[in-house]
């Protein structure tokens, strides 16, 4: 299957299978077309052998399974990390509690324990022990502006060259994800916009 992304002219080539487990993965936080988006970005990050898939926001895991089995269809290795505070979050209207157990569970069922690793934290807190190897960001924590902006500010710098940040909910329910967005991916910001829809999929320039 391709995809072509909104600003990027050059068709994405993707594994079939890729369209079959998006439509079994899809959830109120991700639909299926999302899903086949991120597919795509994972699709084109660098391959130099080192990078990571850091994911800000796992709620109970099941992006993150999606994302592991992605990664077996193409064929790469790529550890994802997956940042969130779980049941520490006090959840508000835009912004739902995760589950740490249910995390695990989703994982270890899918037997992907030894590729997704938790790690059990605010963003801004985590910031400074996750490695500048990313080859895949997705933010898709807080959606409160000053959050967004922050996660943006912390996690873009350790993007590697040509790789790829994904961020959920570019939507008027989230005003504050709009305009974090808005604000970091200006002509003059080292990121190209790829994509932009309900999601946003920007390139750090090589």
């Amino acid at each position: 299957m391709q995809l072509t992304f909104s600003q990027f002219q050059k068709p994405v080539d993707l594994p079939d299978a890729v369209g079959q487990l998006a439509q079994q993965n899809h959830t109120e936080m991700m639909d299926a077309g999302e899903l086949q988006y991120l597919a795509g970005a994972l699709a084109i990050c660098p391959k130099a052998g080192a990078e990571i898939v850091c994911e800000i926001g796992a709620y109970v895991g099941q992006t993150t399974v999606y994302i592991a089995k992605c990664l077996q269809l193409m064929g790469r290795q790529m550890p994802i990390l997956s940042i969130d505070p779980f049941d520490r979050v006090t959840p508000d209207p835009g912004n739902p509690q995760g589950s740490y157990t249910r995390y695990l569970a989703n994982i270890r069922d899918s037997g992907l324990d030894h590729v997704c690793l938790p790690l059990v934290a605010f963003s801004q807190d985590a910031a400074p022990v996750v490695p500048a190897n990313i080859g895949v960001l997705i933010v898709d924590g807080s959606h409160h502006y000053p959050n967004v902006k922050q996660d943006l500010e912390l996690y873009l710098p350790k993007v590697v060259s040509g790789g790829i940040i994904f961020v959920d909910d570019y939507i008027p329910a989230y005003a504050g994800v709009m305009r974090a967005i808005d604000e970091t991916f200006t002509p003059e910001s080292p990121f190209s916009i790829l994509h932009k829809t309900y999601f946003v999929i920007a390139q750090r320039r090589r």
